[in-house]
């Protein structure tokens, strides 16, 4: 699905990421976490060929990124940046809607196929009641659950989440994870994400991989990288780990 092979960026002589060799398997979600500006979301525009890399090559589905067209990326993967949706005077049916430009021929109208898909996704993430809505008029969370529905109505293989809860409360932040847990599981959808709160990660996440200083630290389970020994290593305090009363998977006490 996604295999980063030696892939480094250079930037003013500065590196940000050097040599970071990782897959992501169909159908998994997998983590991306580290303290701030180890290079995660460096990463995240690299594969999704927003940079190019100056080492190394990011495939997708078999193929170099550099080689897909926009529209036949647009059509297999689907980003959402941690700024999530500006709060364009734009109704929320119509920013829904853009998700199924992609799959649209130059000049064709959408079809009657889309606009059941449109509505199906709108009553799935709860936005039915405020399609007709201004993003402008929305908090935070719900612009948030909007740009998940653009991503879901987009139909991708992979979806790309850079700190999708960023800014948001306990309950939008479960929210926004648990529409795209329960996608994933629905369709098989392969997840990429990076997150600050590493108790979420260890909750939502198959896999982590973490990351410092623009190099892999350690990648596998929650286990084996929620540990108080490469915690207190990466960032520098020292945590405790207690087991989830329900998951029994490590949650981090400061």
């Amino acid at each position: 699905m996604l295999s980063l092979q030696h892939v480094s960026k250079t930037v003013d002589e500065q590196t940000l990421v050097s040599d970071v060799s990782f897959d992501v398997e169909a159908g998994q979600c997998v983590g991306l976490i580290g303290p701030n500006g180890a290079g995660k979301s460096t990463l995240m525009k690299l594969i999704s060929g927003m940079y190019d890399v100056s080492d190394g090559q990011v495939l997708l589905f078999g193929q170099n990124v550099k080689r897909w067209s926009h529209k036949k990326k647009a059509q297999r993967v689907s980003v959402l940046t941690q700024d999530g949706l500006a709060p364009y005077p734009m109704t929320v049916y119509d920013t829904v809607m853009m998700g199924r430009y992609p799959h649209l021929k130059f000049f064709q109208r959408e079809s009657a196929d889309d606009l059941n898909r449109v509505d199906h996704v709108l009553a799935l993430t709860g936005l039915t009641d405020l399609k007709d809505q201004m993003l402008d008029t929305l908090s935070g969370g719900e612009r948030q659950r909007v740009a998940i529905a653009k991503a879901m109505v987009q139909e991708p293989d992979l979806l790309l989440l850079d700190e999708p809860t960023s800014f948001l409360d306990i309950g939008y932040q479960t929210e926004v994870l648990n529409i795209v847990k329960a996608w994933q599981q629905r369709t098989g959808l392969t997840v990429l994400m990076v997150l600050h709160d590493l108790n979420l990660a260890a909750q939502y996440c198959d896999r982590l991989i973490l990351i410092n200083q623009g190099e892999i630290v350690k990648q596998g389970s929650s286990d084996d990288i929620l540990t108080t020994e490469t915690l207190e290593a990466v960032y520098r305090t020292t945590p405790q780990i207690v087991r989830h009363p329900i998951k029994d998977i490590p949650q981090i006490l400061l």
